[in-house]
């Protein structure tokens, strides 16, 4: 499968609990993501937790290590 950019993409399968999908949607409905689907709303959830590990694993492999 491809993006809109028309980069390749994986499709990951996964399920969560109702208390989770929950949290989910009233996140969605408190960023006023409303024009998403539940599935679009985790995926954006998703890639953004990842690059915000990713640039903090790369700031803490970059910092010295305390002695």
């Amino acid at each position: 499968m491809r993006n809109e950019e028309g980069k390749q993409m994986t499709e990951f399968t996964f399920y969560l609990s109702d208390a989770d999908t929950e949290r989910l949607f009233a996140i969605k409905e408190l960023q006023g993501l409303d024009d998403l689907t539940g599935n679009e709303f985790a995926r954006k959830l998703l890639e953004e937790e990842l690059y915000r590990l990713e640039a903090m694993n790369k700031k803490i492999k970059q910092e010295p290590a305390e002695e």
